[in-house]
């Protein structure tokens, strides 16, 4: 028996992929079958949730690594572009149907309905197995929307295996790009940043200085709650602040020599003032551009965890967008 994998993935307005009819080919390796299909819509060009199903796999193991390996591809197109797609990390049921619609299914027609999978699902590739699936708006859209699929298939040969450090920084840039909130989406670039520079240990007299410091607290007059509040902020001390490790990272960098139009040195430190003054409530400066900032701390991501991973190069070209206002509605799919 062959198996199949389909892989869930959404975004939150229609027209991010701007192509007619329900589902297109995706030639990815030679031997499989690829294809990516809209999951609300009959046609891709209006649909907000897809799949992207690959079958001729000859185990269920063969199936879900395949799948998973797509998962990780599209996460890193969707951190390289900021295409605003959300790919589910953790695989669940969302719905269908009972177990007396089943049965009475598979006793009229053979079929066998299973249930719908928001992630990654695998079962066989028998042309039986099938889903029940409901869907129920000015819309900007790339002028060349088959971009994408071109993006896929120059990433789908590319050996990428990420440590804990760049798969978080991973997952938290993936989040930011569905961010609508400019001030929400820097902060949470940022943090993707903060995952990846290293912190160095203070001097042993730094932190014998500190250790003082943690006693005289100890032996204060202050509430145990003050106390314990303090000493734990002293214990922080005991490494570098991450603002110093950035500095320090920034007089690293030999190139680029500019980012975003600065100077690297004066980019992170443009970056820093910008986050301390959201974090504490500050009014940024206007003349600031924070998506601009935010795009340009995300391209800095993608490229340390490429240097450290040491991840082939990847090339992709995106095109100029259009707009246009397409109609709503309300159906259920057999998929």
């Amino acid at each position: 028996m062959l198996y199949r994998f389909r892989l869930t993935f959404f975004h939150s307005t229609p027209g991010f992929l701007r192509l007619q009819g329900k589902s297109v080919p995706l030639q990815l390796e030679e031997g499989r079958e690829f294809e990516l299909t809209a999951r609300d819509s009959d046609t891709l060009g209006n649909a907000k949730k897809f799949h992207i199903e690959g079958r001729g796999y000859p185990d269920e193991a063969a199936a879900r690594a395949a799948g998973e390996r797509l998962r990780v591809r599209l996460r890193v197109l969707n951190a390289m572009l900021a295409l605003g797609i959300t790919v589910p990390l953790v695989d669940s049921t969302s719905g269908g149907v009972s177990s007396a619609i089943k049965k009475g299914i598979y006793e009229k027609t053979g079929g066998v309905a299973i249930d719908t999978i928001v992630g990654l699902g695998v079962f066989p590739d028998d042309d039986k197995h099938f889903e029940y699936v409901m869907s129920g708006d000015i819309d900007v859209y790339p002028s060349k929307p088959d971009y994408v699929l071109d993006a896929i298939r120059s990433l789908w040969p590319v050996e990428m295996t990420l440590d804990d450090r760049a798969e978080d920084a991973m997952n938290i840039v993936n989040i930011s790009t569905t961010e609508s909130s400019p001030r929400a989406k820097f902060l949470t670039t940022f943090l993707a940043l903060e995952r990846l520079i290293d912190r160095t240990s203070r001097s042993v007299a730094a932190k014998g200085l500190l250790s003082k410091f943690q006693e005289n607290v100890r032996d204060s007059e202050l509430s145990e709650h003050e106390k314990s509040s303090l000493i734990g902020s002293l214990a922080m001390l005991h490494e570098e602040s991450f603002s110093s490790a950035l500095t320090r990272f920034a007089q690293r960098i030999e190139n680029p020599k500019e980012i975003g139009g600065l100077l690297v040195k004066q980019f992170f430190s443009r970056c820093i003032d910008v986050r301390n003054k959201i974090a504490h409530d500050a009014s940024v400066d206007s003349n600031i551009d924070l998506n601009i900032l935010s795009n340009e701390l995300r391209k800095t991501v993608l490229a340390l965890i490429w240097t450290t991973h040491r991840i082939p190069s990847v090339s992709v070209d995106v095109p100029a967008s259009a707009v246009s206002i397409p109609a709503g509605g309300f159906s259920i799919r057999v998929l």
